[in-house]
């Protein structure tokens, strides 16, 4: 439900002069169960969609959803995108909180902290119970290769914790083809200031807001960039 609202209810992909138009060519870069997909496909028609999601179990439900709504003009591509190429991961995976699932479970330590001020001790490991899934990783390059693209007229990522490493498998010459970006960035470790300077010296201009829905505690923050040369 919190990533519903997220997406539907407050449209957060759609804020700070981020525009999709019908015919558009859209990259989801974690696409969990799909639900940013279905949500594009509301607002626009004839959308060209590449959805990215690494991890099996979850992986199947994304499958299932485009299957169940008929969404003809979605791919879905059971890797994730990163800095290296063709490179094998283990992933931290939530059964009963998938959207967590992550390379980086320290980093979910400060959540897990407020889940348990919030929700309890019992419910809060419910939600953190887990498994390892293993998952591969390619480039954002070797994507944009590999699927013959020229244009990417937005480019979302919500990796929970890897968007650096996915701006970081961008090489030079395909810069100048994303026209749009939509990220969640976790600001560890100096991350959100490394993800705008990248961002702004491939010709973007930056705007990043708090993520609202979370608590402050978390420095979830998301950013808007829209090419201006």
């Amino acid at each position: 439900m919190y990533i519903y609202s997220e997406i539907f209810d407050e449209q957060q992909y759609v804020q700070n002069n981020i525009v999709v138009r019908e015919g558009d060519c859209i990259f989801d870069v974690g696409a969990n169960i799909g639900i940013f997909v279905l949500f594009m496909n509301q607002l626009q028609k004839n959308l060209k969609v590449f959805a990215f999601e690494p991890i099996e179990p979850v992986f199947t439900v994304l499958s299932n959803n485009i299957e169940l709504h008929n969404l003809t003009n979605v791919s879905i591509f059971k890797y994730g995108l990163g800095s290296e190429d063709n490179a094998e991961r283990v992933f931290i995976f939530y059964p009963n909180m998938p959207g967590n699932s992550t390379e980086r479970p320290k980093e979910k330590i400060a959540q897990r902290d407020v889940m348990i001020d919030a929700i309890g001790q019992e419910q809060t490991d419910y939600f953190f119970k887990n498994t390892q899934v293993s998952g591969e990783i390619r480039t954002l390059s070797r994507a944009i290769e590999d699927l013959s693209i020229d244009s990417i007229d937005l480019l979302k990522i919500d990796v929970e914790g890897e968007e650096l490493a996915v701006i970081q498998g961008i090489e030079p010459n395909d810069w100048i083809k994303i026209k749009q970006i939509v990220a969640e960035v976790h600001d560890i470790d100096n991350r959100l200031e490394q993800f705008q300077s990248i961002l702004q010296n491939n010709g973007f201009e930056v705007t990043i807001e708090k993520n609202a829905l979370l608590p402050a505690a978390l420095n979830n923050f998301n950013v808007y960039a829209v090419r201006q040369y």
